[in-house]
C-alpha cells in the first residue's frame, strides 16, 4: 500500500475531527514525544525529516513545518509515518487521536501556508470499492488524503479490479515542494474534507472509476472533466485499456436540459458505452 492508495474505502458517516486546531503549537520534537512508543525508529526518520526537508521554503515554513509534511510522505514499509497516523484519524474511538493533536496542530499550520489548488486531482484503491459509493452520497474522510494532479502517477499503484477516484478538489493543498518525492506532484485533502459521489461508479474492466466533488461552504462551480482513454500499466499488473473504443474520451457534463451524461464520446459526439441520467429521473446505461 502507497499513501495515494491508503483510502477509506466506505462512505460510513463519522464525524469530522478538528479537536487539534486548538491544540498549542510546538516544536516537531515536542509534537513526536507522545507516539514514540507507537512507531518504532521515529527518532531516526524524524532527523531524516529535519535533514532532507525542503528549507528555507518559499511559502515561509519553519524548519520543523517543512519536516512535519516530509515526515508524512516518508515510505519504510508496513509502520509508516502516514499509515499509522491515518489509522487514528479513522478510528472511531476518538481516544486514539489524542497523542497525535500536537503534530497534526503543527502539520495544519504548514499546510495552510502552502498554494490552495483547485482542480481535478486523482487517488487510488487496490480493489473493487465501488458498492460502497452511490451517487448523491455525502460523506467525510477524516484522514490525511494524499492526491496526484497526474493520473499517470496514481495508475503504477493500481493492479487488476482496482479504483481509480476522480476528486474535484476545490481546497487541496499543493506539497510538491515539501515531499520526500517531489516528481509525485502530491496535493493533500486535509482531514475532515466533505465529498459528494457525482455519479454512479463507473466499470471499465479491468478497472473502476468513482467520480467525487468536494463540498464547500461556498458553491464554487464544477470543474470541466474530461477522462482520456488511458492504458493501464501498472507495476503488478499486465497492459490494460481503460476504454476498448479507440479514440474515445470519457466526458462528463450536462446539457441545458438539465439531463447529464457520463460516458464515452468520439468527434464531440456520444459514441460507445455510457450513463444517461435525465433530468425527470429517468436513467440509460449502456451503448449510446
Amino acid at each position: 500500500m502507497h499513501r495515494f492508495t491508503d483510502i477509506e474505502s466506505t462512505s460510513k458517516r463519522l464525524p469530522p475531527v478538528s479537536g487539534y486546531l486548538t491544540h498549542q503549537l510546538v516544536s516537531l520534537s515536542k509534537a513526536l514525544e507522545p507516539i514514540h512508543s507507537i512507531i518504532d525508529r521515529l527518532d531516526h526518520f524524524s532527523e531524516i525529516a529535519k535533514t532532507e526537508c525542503h528549507f528555507p521554503s518559499e511559502h515561509g515554513l519553519t524548519r520543523d513545518e517543512s519536516a512535519a509534511v516530509y515526515l508524512y510522505t516518508m515510505e519504510w514499509g508496513q509502520n509508516s509515518f502516514y499509515r499509522v497516523i491515518n489509522r487514528a484519524l479513522r478510528a472511531e474511538d476518538q481516544l486514539l487521536l489524542k497523542p497525535w493533536c500536537a503534530y497534526l496542530k503543527l502539520f495544519d499550520v504548514a499546510v495552510q501556508k502552502l498554494p490552495t489548488i483547485r482542480k481535478n486531482l486523482w487517488r487510488g484503491a487496490s480493489k473493487d470499492v465501488t458498492r460502497n459509493f452511490k451517487k448523491g452520497d455525502e460523506f467525510i474522510w477524516r484522514s490525511i488524503s494524499s492526491c496526484s494532479t497526474s493520473v499517470n502517477i496514481i495508475k503504477d499503484f493500481l493492479g487488476p479490479d482496482s479504483t481509480l477516484f476522480l476528486i474535484e478538489a476545490m481546497n487541496g493543498k499543493d506539497v510538491s515542494s515539501c515531499t520526500n518525492y517531489p516528481t509525485e506532484d502530491e496535493v493533500i485533502l486535509c482531514p475532515g474534507t466533505r465529498f459528494r459521489v457525482a455519479s454512479d461508479p463507473l466499470d471499465q474492466p479491468p478497472m473502476h472509476l468513482i467520480h467525487l466533488q468536494e463540498i464547500t461552504n461556498n458553491d464554487q462551480g464544477s470543474l470541466p472533466t474530461a477522462l482520456k482513454t488511458m492504458t493501464m500499466t501498472s507495476k503488478t499488473a499486465s497492459t490494460h485499456t481503460l476504454s476498448n473504443v479507440q479514440a474515445s474520451l470519457i466526458h462528463i457534463y450536462t446539457d441545458q436540459l438539465g439531463n447529464r451524461y457520463e460516458g464515452e464520446m468520439k468527434g464531440e459526439k456520444k459514441h460507445g458505452k455510457g450513463q444517461m441520467d435525465y433530468a425527470d429521473g429517468g436513467k440509460y446505461i449502456g451503448t449510446l
